[in-house]
């Protein structure tokens, strides 16, 4: 693939910084990052002057000249040609300049030996998301869960939406303090001639706390120590530094020091003094820091960059997952990389273990609770499905309640309905309807779902991440007792809960592959029901005027049930027509009725029955909901087949749908049946998910079976694509 993009190597000289390079790296900063202040030049230099004694190099891709991307690599491989960014700890988000768009092969090619790795470590989301770089797979770990908090409206308006449990614990350890007798005191440290003693005083907490205890305190004499003093003079100098003091009279308690850039302040470092332990005094600083940037910088947002425990995050507005970015030079190199380094799990080495999956989970402060009934899921949670609802009406409680009570409940096999309700800090996050039971593969997990089922997707919150639902695959993988696949279909591929619920379970090492499962018929409307059928072909608008004229005359009606008196009767009615059409038994009888009645009593009914002497001829089950007509069954009585009448009734709720409802879309669900493009115009695709657990027996076998698919697929001839001028020719009648 060839990107365009000239890549070149440049060796460093630590004392030297980006050097030449500097003017061009400031300006990539603010074009993708937003002038970040961890990736101002300032910041990336003093990393290099005082930890880049084993060398750095900077990749460069310049397109017609002008620089592009920048990457901050360490100085040489890692073996196995594998290529990681230079970041010593220092550094919370990686030296990288990048938009999500570029391709990386002509850096593959740039790098010495043959590179097949390269590390993007420290990847921040909302500052350039590389998960799916063009070209290249991609495979992600979480590293650590940050937080921000967004200074909009008041500190007021902030504090009084905090948990009830922090306002309280606040104010206790504020009447300690004032209990004292001192004098509590805030000092902000903002010039260059005061900011080398704010830094000494800093250190001076650090090296008598348990850093110092440890020897990984920030010290006036070591490396750190000069970084970070050498960091707040050159932003002071620009007054973009700031040193939070919290003074008991003139006993230092704690010290904050942040970076300030344009609408962003990034926490740098804080310490306390252990000895006043109980006052909180780390936490009191806070407070009184948040405050005074409500003040001074409304609107902005203070960047935290920590692995935020279920205390802090409490504070936040808002969180997300840091994360290593591994992008390869070729699809095969994942997977075997993966086999070779699971032994040791050192996946993405930084000089440190990788952040545990069960301390991830716990620091996130993440529940997951599981019910088997949505009966009983807490209020918060219906509401999180209500939401999802207004998409679909199969996202909501009542389609699920009704699925479970007269399909699942009848199974023989006695499938384990499992609805997950994943929280963190009390707030609801997703709602994952699942079941477990027996499949092709032994035991198996899959979506709440079956043949009924026209879509399928978890509810989730709004600023959900992929990351933020590990808590729910480990309870997943947990609970079903190491199944061998977990499947999810049908999903519309181009939608939020598809690339989040795929992404999630990649990151559960799961190994996982999209399908095709049907195609989706269906009708944007934009018109009134007359000129709908202008469009349509001369001969369906000739038979829908000729057949509607002989059915009347023959004594023949048509009629819309919504619910009421005359809802059991509807009920009778396609049951009656259902039996004696061409289709096979309903496997689970209770389903379509129940469906009926819920609908009814939703106010989203549109049951069309045509009726021939007392007798119904045809009829078609409708759900008109949140501006979606869904065309859920259609059937007609076999010995009327010649009256047309299924035709009819489409026509009747097809003009009911656009005229009265109003609606912005007609769907006919599933399937690629030739009938329904006579009445729809477009199409598009249903997949479903299937991911494989590899350290199952049967889990391997699935996905052995899985790659021979994905290569016949590959070398097989393709079938041509739905024909709408054939499918024009068959039989109207069929709807």
């Amino acid at each position: 693939m060839n990107s365009g993009l000239d890549w070149q190597l440049h060796p460093l000289v630590p004392s030297q910084g980006l050097g030449p390079h500097r003017g061009a790296w400031d300006m990539l900063n603010a074009r993708l990052m937003r002038g970040h202040g961890m990736l101002d030049s300032a910041f990336v230099e003093a990393l290099l002057r005082h930890f880049g004694d084993h060398g750095a190099q900077l990749a460069v891709a310049t397109s017609a000249g002008e620089p592009v991307a920048m990457l901050l690599l360490h100085g040489e491989s890692r073996g196995l040609g594998v290529w990681a960014s230079f970041l010593p700890a220092q550094a919370q988000i990686g030296p990288s300049l990048l938009s999500p768009d570029t391709p990386l092969d002509g850096l593959f090619d740039a790098l010495p030996g043959y590179a097949s790795e390269l590390d993007l470590l420290c990847n921040d989301p909302r500052f350039g998301d590389w998960r799916d770089l063009p070209g290249n797979p991609t495979k992600v770990l979480p590293h650590a869960l940050t937080m921000n908090v967004a200074l909009r409206e008041s500190f007021d308006d902030y504090w009084a939406q905090r948990p009830r449990k922090l306002i309280q614990n606040m104010r206790r350890y504020l009447r300690r303090l004032q209990a004292e007798g001192g004098t509590e005191r805030l000092v902000v440290v903002t010039t260059r001639e005061d900011m080398g003693a704010a830094v000494a005083r800093y250190a001076d907490l650090e090296c008598r706390g348990w850093k110092g205890r440890e020897g990984t305190a920030v010290s006036s004499d070591t490396p750190q120590g000069r970084f970070y003093a050498d960091v707040m003079r050159d932003f002071a100098a620009r007054g973009e530094a700031l040193v939070y003091e919290l003074w008991l009279d003139d006993q230092l308690l704690a010290s904050r020091m942040l970076l300030m850039r344009p609408g962003m302040a990034v926490m740098l470092k804080t310490a306390f003094d252990e000895r006043f332990e109980r006052f909180a005094p780390g936490r009191v600083l806070l407070l009184r820091t948040l405050e005074d940037l409500f003040q001074r910088t409304p609107g902005a947002v203070v960047e935290f960059y920590t692995n935020a425990d279920a205390d802090l995050l409490a504070w936040s507005t808002s969180q997300r997952w840091i994360q290593h970015v591994s992008v390869y030079r070729h699809a095969g190199l994942p997977t075997l990389f993966g086999l070779l380094r699971r032994g040791s799990r050192q996946v993405l080495r930084r000089g440190a273990r990788p952040v545990d999956t069960d301390i991830m989970v716990h620091r996130s402060g993440a529940t997951v609770d599981t019910y088997v009934h949505v009966h009983e899921l807490p209020p918060d949670a219906l509401a999180l499905m209500s939401q999802a609802e207004q998409q679909r009406v199969e996202f909501g409680a009542d389609w699920y309640a009704n699925l479970i009570d007269t399909v699942y409940a009848r199974e023989a096999s006695k499938p384990e309905v499992r609805i997950h309700v994943l929280r963190r800090q009390g707030r609801v996050l997703a709602v994952l309807p699942t079941v477990a039971q027996n499949g092709s593969l032994g035991r198996e997990v899959s979506a709440l779902s079956n043949f009924y089922t026209a879509i399928y997707a978890p509810a989730l919150a709004a600023d959900v991440e992929a990351a933020d639902l590990m808590p729910l695959t480990r309870v997943l993988r947990r609970q079903s007792g190491r199944a061998a696949a977990y499947r999810f279909a049908p999903m519309d591929p181009q939608s939020r809960e598809f690339t989040l619920l795929r992404r999630a379970l990649s990151l559960a090492r799961l190994s996982v592959h999209s399908y095709f499962a049907f195609g989706n018929w269906y009708e944007p409307v934009n018109q009134d029901w007359e000129n709908y059928l202008k469009g349509r072909s001369s001969k369906m608008r000739n038979t829908i005027k000729r057949m509607g004229k002989r059915f009347a005359q023959e004594g023949g009606t048509l009629e819309i049930i919504q619910g009421g008196d005359r809802l059991e009767a509807g009920i009778d009615a396609f049951q009656s027509v259902y039996a004696n059409s061409w289709k096979n038994t309903e496997p689970y009888p209770d389903f379509v009725p129940g469906l009926i009645r819920l609908c009814a009593r939703r106010g989203w009914l549109r049951l069309g029955v045509a009726w021939l002497d007392g007798v119904p001829t045809a009829a078609q089950i409708w759900i008109t909901a949140h501006g979606r007509a869904n065309i859920v069954k259609v059937a007609y009585d076999e010995r009327y087949k010649a009256l047309t009448s299924g035709t009819l009734v489409t026509a009747l709720l097809m003009a009911h749908a656009l005229d009265q409802d109003r609606v912005q879309e007609v769907d006919y669900l599933i399937g690629d049946d030739p009938y329904k493009a006579t009445w729809m115009s477009e199409r598009r695709e249903r997949h479903g998910l299937v991911a494989y657990d590899p350290l199952t027996l049967r889990g391997l076998l699935g996905l052995a079976r899985q790659a021979v698919g994905e290569l016949w697929r590959r070398v097989r001839p393709k079938p041509a694509p739905p024909n709408d001028n054939a499918a024009a020719k068959s039989t109207n009648d069929k709807t």
